[in-house]
């Protein structure tokens, strides 16, 4: 009797196993399209390949694990099992390498840089180490200061870009996300309690200042410039300005940081951003030179 109950319950899990991956989609993440094939071995005929970010369907996962060199790193997995419209537009079922695929959620901790709402779809960038993700949003409101550590739940969509027809590319799609720790900004506004002025003579957008100023903030924030730090210190009011000016043929953002008592103004750091490569530098003035600061 007891033997009965054991292969019934087997047989039950085994049904619910078959049906989640009946049930789940992934996206193609490899950008030459993947290779199906027949069997579950590198040495099986291929059937076809599916284009990259097309949607296909898990049939099984198998037990056989393996390991393959892409540009020079070793990555692992496993074969898959699955089924979908090949390149050739015909429907195709064989084995796929799940490294090549994306995950249908995923959570992990990051960094958070910078929230945009300044293109067709609204987004922030975040970082993990040396990688930095960004994530699409739903319109929601984004609070994080660039250093807060956040915890995000994102899974992988298609989004076709805005002007060019029929082309797909894969996105992340913010599910949930909650503040972990504040980062330095968070806890340099806490102490400074003081909004940084700054002064202007070109014409330039409410957006773009206010990209601008996040970015001088941070700086603020992780300057090792000891006047910049006493005047912190001391909650003096510390303000900038900003010009265009042209350096070795390259265009540049000037930006001068400085305090101002009774109608003198003492300049204590000036910066050059490039907006092409989105560098910010320190204005050596002993040795005419710009030294990159690293976010």
């Amino acid at each position: 009797m007891i033997f009965k109950e054991k292969i019934i319950l087997s047989f039950i899990i085994l049904i619910q196993v078959t049906s989640f991956y009946a049930q789940t989609n992934f996206f193609v993440l490899a950008k030459n399209g993947l290779n199906v094939r027949l069997d579950s071995n590198l040495n099986s005929k291929k059937i076809g390949k599916f284009n990259y970010a097309e949607k296909i369907k898990l049939l099984e996962i198998t037990d056989k694990y393996f390991e393959v060199k892409d540009n020079g790193k070793i990555i692992k997995g496993q074969w898959y099992k699955v089924t979908g419209k090949s390149n050739t537009k015909e429907i195709i079922t064989g084995y796929v390498f799940s490294v090549f695929l994306t995950k249908p959620k995923q959570k992990d901790i990051f960094e958070f840089i910078l929230y945009d709402d300044n293109y067709d779809n609204f987004y922030f960038t975040a970082k993990k180490e040396k990688s930095t993700s960004s994530f699409i949003t739903n319109g929601e409101e984004i609070n994080f200061l660039r250093g807060d550590i956040i915890e995000i739940e994102w899974e992988e969509v298609i989004i076709k870009s805005a002007g060019d027809e029929g082309v797909k590319e894969l996105n992340n799609r913010l599910l949930k996300v909650k503040k972990i720790k504040n980062g330095i900004v968070s806890n340099f506004r806490k102490n400074y309690k003081k909004k940084i002025k700054y002064y202007y003579t070109d014409n330039y957008s409410q957006w773009y200042l206010d990209y601008i100023y996040l970015n001088i903030e941070y700086y603020i924030a992780n300057s090792k410039n000891k006047l910049i730090r006493d005047f912190i210190k001391k909650k003096e009011q510390l303000e900038y300005s900003i010009e265009n000016r042209r350096r070795n043929g390259i265009n540049y953002l000037v930006i001068g940081i400085s305090h101002t008592s009774e109608f003198k103004t003492s300049y204590l750091q000036w910066l050059y951003y490039n907006e092409k490569n989105k560098k910010l530098y320190e204005y050596n003035l002993s040795n005419d030179k710009l030294i990159e600061f690293k976010y």
